[in-house]
């Protein structure tokens, strides 16, 4: 009778976890396909267990369940925004489908047992691509931008490629001089270098183009679109970064809700045109902006020391590393050096 209450109490925790990433998916992701599969996994759960229905109630004794005066003493389950609400949720379901498995094979009901773990395996997967649907964050080490008027001949794509080899976790394309056509063509490809090797793809200003390939982000420059309509347009999910060249506008990058924001030209720096702000900016930003930050422009190996020393943990450097002989190794090197 007690094994049938253990199979009763994780059917209904596993439906009920399910029901709640259902909704999750279907009304605040819009995601068709997860909420599909997610209602499907709730229907098999129950269909396998219908010829148990009988013994299941009859073991069911929930006013004598302990586990109630437990939770009711207790903040584990204390959930802070819907992301945390739905890695609950799915460890929730993938213990109690666990536990559905193993009493199953106990009860004499082996190809159930075999059912419920395919279950299990499927939703460690749906748990996967539902986790695609939230914001991304600005990693840590080397921040990577192309630059292929610096890369010695190399391509943009040759660089990328040698980046992500050299262990980069995020890249921004950035390019002033080519086509709509060219740039998209290579937007593209690059995007899918980024996905396949799991790393965060930034365009730099053309928010169209940056939807049109399901970029993670867009980075705008203070003489670009309001962040306000550049939210409007990506969505809530999508990172937004703003260069800043000064407090007041690293300030206003906060209040406009800016993702991260760039920090620079810290140097003089051939990739850009404007004067350097020098490490007395940088050094501002760290003492009173919270939100994330990359400093970049005219950082090379030989001062990334005193970037570093200020409190900088994500940094860029453009023409340093593509035009570097060997990028992967220079990568490396340089991420040694921040981390």
């Amino acid at each position: 009778m007690k094994k049938f209450r253990i199979l009763d109490a994780n059917i209904n925790r596993a439906c009920e976890g399910i029901r709640v990433l259902e909704d999750i998916s279907r009304f605040n992701f819009e995601d068709m396909n997860s909420t599909n599969e997610l209602r499907t996994m709730r229907h098999n759960v129950r269909k396998l267990f219908l010829s148990l229905d009988h013994e299941l109630l009859t073991a069911r004794d929930s006013k004598k369940d302990i586990g109630k005066i437990i939770s009711s003493n207790s903040k584990l389950d204390k959930k802070e925004d819907i992301k945390n609400l739905v890695f609950a949720n799915f460890k929730r379901v993938n213990e109690a489908l666990r536990t559905i498995e193993e009493i199953s094979k106990v009860i004499g009901e082996y190809d159930i047992s075999k059912k419920i773990e395919n279950l299990r395996f499927s939703s460690y997967e749906i748990e996967k691509n539902i986790s695609k649907n939230f914001k991304k964050t600005l990693p840590k080490g080397v921040y990577g931008i192309t630059g292929e008027k610096f890369a010695a001949g190399r391509s943009n794509i040759e660089c990328v490629r040698s980046m992500i080899h050299g262990g980069i976790k995020i890249i921004q394309y950035r390019e002033k001089e080519k086509s709509i056509r060219k740039k998209i063509e290579e937007i593209i490809q690059i995007r899918k270098l980024c996905r396949e090797n799991d790393v965060i793809f930034i365009v730099n200003d053309h928010v169209d183009i940056a939807i049109l390939v399901d970029a993670d982000g867009v980075h705008v420059g203070q003489d670009d679109m309001d962040i306000s309509y550049v939210r409007k347009l990506i969505g809530e999910n999508k990172i937004i970064g703003r260069s800043t060249h000064c407090l007041e506008q690293a300030k206003k990058a906060v209040l406009d809700k800016a993702d991260y924001i760039g920090v620079g030209p810290i140097f003089k720096t051939t990739t850009k045109e404007k004067d350097p702000v020098g490490l007395e900016y940088l050094e501002e930003v760290v003492k009173n902006i919270e939100i994330p930050f990359v400093a970049i422009g005219g950082i090379k190996e030989g001062n990334i020391e005193s970037v570093k020393k200020l409190g900088a943990t994500t940094i860029c450097l453009v023409s340093e590393i593509v035009g570097a002989e060997d990028i992967t190794k220079k990568i490396k090197k340089l991420n040694e050096i921040i981390k």
